[in-house]
């Protein structure tokens, strides 16, 4: 019993250092929009709309680097140790995020920003699929969406925090690289004396075996079998859903400061509201994915979907909502003009409701993939979905030098519902995939018995 303790005690610790180093991975991650103006200035001079394309190109380096670096990672964290490649992954791109630093202005600056950033994705690569991965085995599936909720959390509030860094140091936007660096690397060094929880450790056919080891590690056939399951081409093919996100994070700060006449101390209160509506969202509606997990196995899907549909209608309010703040506007006085208000409203629903797809997204992935295949699995799915969040910025980029903030805010609209369409078959399969997966752990769970028998 007091072994059992320990052990819980010491998974506790290791979930914990989990969601700080993905809380600070993303809050470094979330820099780039908020000191897009401040980055302008310090390396060229202006803050001309024509110069964003310049910095847009640096947001997409970065998330391709990441996400090939992702999928190598994940590979191999299927077959060998998740821990120590989550390690050295957080451990290198802190390195770069602290050299960040001494970074000098002009055009020499941009020009090792550009590396420092393309440098921080390779490093950051490695992080999502082995924790991600490693919590799948820490939470049996009934629970699992819950679990994926917190983590998720950990990345809404990475967010949040690399806004609210955005908001307050513009002027020494260094200083928050290096902020986000020094405890990354700190979180890294803590990861030396953690547990990695047992591969395939939480799911109900091993649980009533003692002492069962899941010894099954991914196999290059295994590359095949993989996409028998329809929902992974689904889920993991649909990159389009981030591409409305990386156009509103990216644009987001200059929308509302050029065009509706926000100071940014305001916009970064809203942006802290909003996240926070956020993270209620991710668990809420992780919460009731697991609830209704138990009554209906396309619950899960079911919620994501509504949850991708809904925002679009906040987000179009968002837009239409018509005022422009008079200049030193206060808070108060903000909140007296009607079109202020109503499109503060739907931003903070929007956030609320959005954040319910990630939790049983991934909580999807992670049930219809067998524990050797998950990282990879995750890996793939994020990497398509970094190709998204490297489209968007360069559409907004593209669509803010051709047209404008607006066409650029409003292209996201359309990406959005494309998304919302993508998840339809997700539901048609999901019952189907997820009988083949238990199908499997239940053949491995009867031969895993078999062999202790012989063994004795």
């Amino acid at each position: 019993m007091e072994n059992k303790a320990k052990s819980q005690t010491a998974m506790g610790i290791t979930i914990v250092l989990f969601f700080f180093i993905l809380l600070f991975s993303y809050a470094d991650q979330n820099l780039l929009g908020p000191f897009l103006n401040p980055q302008l200035q310090s390396f060229f001079g202006s803050i001309d709309e024509d110069l964003v394309p310049k910095m847009s190109i640096i947001s997409s380096v970065f998330m391709f680097l990441s996400g090939v670096s992702m999928v190598a990672c994940a590979v191999l964290a299927d077959k060998t140790s998740r821990k120590w490649i989550c390690f050295g992954g957080t451990s290198f791109y802190a390195i770069f995020s602290i050299g960040t630093f001494l970074i000098p202005d002009g055009n020499v600056g941009y020009v090792l920003f550009f590396i420092t950033r393309a440098l921080n994705g390779i490093g950051m690569g490695a992080i999502v699929p082995t924790i991600f991965s490693m919590v799948g085995d820490t939470a049996r599936p009934e629970k699992r969406t819950t679990a994926f909720a917190y983590i998720n959390v950990a990345i809404i509030l990475g967010q949040l925090v690399g806004m609210l860094l955005g908001g307050m140091m513009g002027d020494i936007w260094r200083m928050a690289y290096l902020i986000t660096g020094i405890f990354s690397l700190l979180l890294a060094i803590g990861l030396i004396w953690t547990k990695e929880p047992k591969r395939g450790g939480a799911e109900k056919e091993f649980q009533s075996i003692e002492g069962a080891e899941y010894t099954y590690r991914l196999k290059k056939e295994d590359f095949k079998k993989i996409w028998t399951n329809k929902s992974n081409f689904w889920l993991i093919t649909n990159f389009i859903d981030c591409i409305p996100s990386g156009i509103a994070f990216f644009l987001i700060f200059k929308y509302l400061e050029d065009i509706r006449n926000m100071d940014p101390e305001m916009i970064t209160l809203i942006v802290l509201v909003a996240f926070i509506f956020g993270i209620g969202g991710a668990l809420v509606f992780g919460f009731l994915g697991d609830r209704l997990f138990k009554k209906d196995r396309r619950a899960k899907v079911l919620i994501a979907l509504i949850c991708n549909a809904f925002p679009i209608v906040f987000f179009i309010i968002f837009l239409l909502s018509d005022y422009i703040l008079p200049d030193g506007a206060s808070m108060s006085d903000a909140l007296s003009i009607p079109g202020f208000t109503i499109a503060m409203g739907s931003l903070i629903l929007l956030m609320f409701v959005n954040q319910g797809v990630g939790p049983n997204w991934h909580s999807t992935l992670t049930d219809i993939n067998l524990p050797e295949h998950r990282a990879t699995m995750i890996s793939m799915a994020s990497f398509m979905d970094l190709i998204g969040h490297t489209v968007g910025p360069i559409i907004a980029g593209l669509i803010t030098a051709a047209f404008g903030l607006q066409a650029a805010m409003w292209a996201a609209v359309f990406f959005w519902g494309l998304n919302v369409v993508l998840w339809i078959p997700v539901f048609y399969y999901i019952e189907g995939d997820l009988d083949k997966i238990h199908e499997i752990l239940h053949q491995r769970a009867q031969d895993l018995l078999q062999s202790q028998k012989n063994e004795v």
